[in-house]
């Protein structure tokens, strides 16, 4: 045989070969795979270029320049790599968005150091008008004393002040919800809301506020900490590190998408007499931001007069790991009934009646196991304590838990805790 028929045989066996529907997948995949590997290792040097054609290019075509970085967005994940681009777009689409909140009394000069300015920010708008969300402490002074203080509005657009009604308020997550009326016909526009599922710890954030009587500032940080627990009662907060101040509160935390995932509420200084930043700054996440809103917003706020909240449902006690340890790690499970040993009347005495909590009531038993709360995993009690947070009186939780061998599901229904308790305390601490 020659070497021509040689090489043709050679190459017609070849091509039959990567016919062959599975051995196409495979060539596929190992090509795919391969220039993966290829543009990961050079993906900064590649997108470094890329930024400066396009940069060059704005000053000559800015739409082609717009389209590129659309489509470099789009194809190789550009925007992400553009960290700086991505925090400009969010201040820029946002800063007109947020407002000056300014309490003080006209006619009594001399009240005016317990007058203050915060911040809002705008979340819906009609033909006639705009509705904003602030910190409830913004305004409080008002609150108590409406007759000696007002609260007006400052856009970011507008050469003059607003007038703002007060819709309602949550004095225990700290947020109120206020209107202002158009006066020549405004083009407003409303944030855009996130999810708890849109941030966590790392999550690069944008504040846009007024910290320190400046106007309009932002400033730039990430999340340190998620859902920070006892900094006031019956919150999950945030912790961030974007530098936050007086006159910041009830304004906005950004992500790097532009959409609200929190509202500033407090800095943590426990050395100064005057709260300064201390690098510690503390937000209140945006679900439960939103649950208070959206009540307050609803028929039910106005029947009730106050955003209802419900009681830790039950008495549970934790494992330690001793008592798991013989159990894989997939399959623990932290969280126990534990009801407390009842008190003891003094002697001659009637027996202390002890409220039963809804775990109680529901028929859980001592020792009982908990496995799931509306089909999720419970692996210890703070799973619980989120749930208990934003849920509402009359929720029904279906609850699995392990009795002995046994699996059982008891279906709870959430019980209303005094309102005027939570309040008590947070004014107590002075919250």
């Amino acid at each position: 045989m020659s070497k021509k028929k040689l090489n043709n045989g050679l190459i017609k066996s070849f091509s039959k070969f990567f016919k062959k529907p599975f051995v196409k997948t495979v060539s596929l995949i190992i090509i795919a795979v391969t220039l993966s590997t290829v543009i990961n290792s050079y993906y900064r040097n590649i997108q470094e270029s890329i930024h400066k054609g396009i940069v060059s290019m704005y000053d000559i075509y800015p739409q082609i320049a717009e389209g590129l970085y659309e489509v470099n967005g789009w194809v190789l994940n550009g925007k992400s790599f553009d960290q700086e681009r991505k925090a400009k777009q969010v201040i820029y689409e946002n800063f007109s968005k947020v407002v000056v909140m300014s309490v003080f009394a006209p006619d009594n000069p001399e009240l005016n150091g317990m007058s203050g300015r915060g911040t809002g920010f705008i979340v819906g708008v009609d033909d006639e008008s705009a509705t904003i969300v602030t910190n409830y402490h913004v305004i409080d002074a008002y609150l108590d004393q409406p007759d000696i203080f007002t609260v007006a509005i400052q856009t970011a657009s507008e050469m003059w002040s607003y007038d703002a009604e007060i819709i309602g308020y949550d004095i225990i997550t700290d947020v109120a919800v206020l209107k202002i009326l158009k006066q020549d016909n405004e083009e407003w526009e409303p944030i855009e809301w996130g999810t708890n599922e849109d941030f966590a710890a790392g999550t690069p954030i944008i504040v846009i506020g007024h910290g320190m009587s400046m106007s309009w500032s932002s400033t730039q940080g990430h999340v340190v900490y998620k859902d920070r627990y006892g900094m006031r009662p019956y919150n999950l907060t945030m912790q961030l590190d974007a530098v936050v101040n007086q006159g910041n509160s009830g304004g906005p935390v950004f992500n790097d998408d532009g959409q609200v995932i929190g509202i500033v509420q407090s800095i943590y200084s426990p050395g100064r007499k005057v709260p300064g930043w201390d690098g510690v700054g503390m937000a209140i996440s945006v679900d439960q931001v939103k649950r208070s809103v959206d009540y307050i917003l609803s028929p039910q706020y106005d029947a009730k007069g106050y955003v209802p909240y419900v009681e830790f449902p039950f008495s549970l006690g934790s494992f330690k790991l001793p008592e798991v340890k013989d159990i894989e790690k997939e399959d623990r499970r932290y969280a126990y009934f534990d009801y407390p040993e009842p008190p003891v009347a003094a002697a001659g005495q009637p027996p202390i009646e002890k409220e039963k909590t809804v775990g109680e009531l529901a028929g859980f038993e001592q020792g009982d196991i908990l496995l799931e709360i509306n089909g999720e995993t419970i692996y210890n009690s703070f799973k619980v304590l989120r749930m208990t947070i934003t849920a509402f009186p009359g929720d029904l939780w279906t609850v699995k838990v392990r009795r002995g061998e046994e699996e059982i599901e008891i279906e709870v229904a959430m019980r209303e805790i005094d309102i005027k308790t939570l309040q008590d305390i947070i004014k107590k601490r002075g919250m």
